[in-house]
């Protein structure tokens, strides 16, 4: 993890692979067809993105393969209960604004995998995602609002910008109201 504690991007791979393998068990090739699928819709092909952190799931015990599934070239996996560790404390994770493509990729992960949390972690992840998003909208309307590139394309950029902060921010809003009830 960054300093700040959030994820890093083979972190963000691992998340995605564990929740995964947490909703089914499957075959190495389908894992890695499906982590890349993913991946190369949020950020763009990537094989460093790839590799190394599904071989890494099961050296370090997060993963186990099942006795008579698959082929040796091929096995079939499930997640261990280290796995499960592994996933609870990955998606507690900070998140960065969105403003990367890694940490859109980061941030549609957990997403994805926040239901595997308990209820009141998954309002807990809700709140962390409305106040970042408050944050960066604040940071765009400072930003807009000090005239910096006033004769630029810079204004009408950020009033885009703002535009979708905003709507993220009530997006997440929705969210933490929905995990409260």
């Amino acid at each position: 993890m960054y300093r700040d504690h959030t994820l890093i991007p083979s972190e963000a791979i691992r998340l995605l692979a564990l929740g995964l393998l947490a909703e089914a068990p499957l075959q190495y090739a389908d894992l890695a067809r499906e982590v890349r699928h993913v991946t190369a819709r949020l950020v763009g092909p990537s094989l460093d993105l790839i590799g190394a952190p599904l071989e890494l799931l099961k050296v370090e015990g997060l993963v186990q393969t099942l006795e008579g599934q698959g082929t040796a070239d091929n096995p079939q996996f499930k997640i261990t209960d280290s796995g499960r560790q592994e996933i609870e404390r990955l998606l507690g994770a900070g998140v960065r604004a969105a403003s990367s493509d890694i940490n859109k990729l980061i941030l549609a992960i957990k997403l994805r995998f926040m239901h595997l949390l308990p209820r009141a972690a998954q309002a807990l992840q809700a709140d962390m995602l409305v106040e970042v998003a408050e944050k960066e909208l604040t940071r765009l309307r400072d930003l807009l609002q000090s005239g910096s590139g006033a004769h630029s394309r810079l204004p009408a950029w950020l009033t885009l910008e703002i535009a979708q902060a905003e709507a993220r921010l009530a997006w997440f809003r929705d969210l933490h109201d929905e995990l409260q009830d």
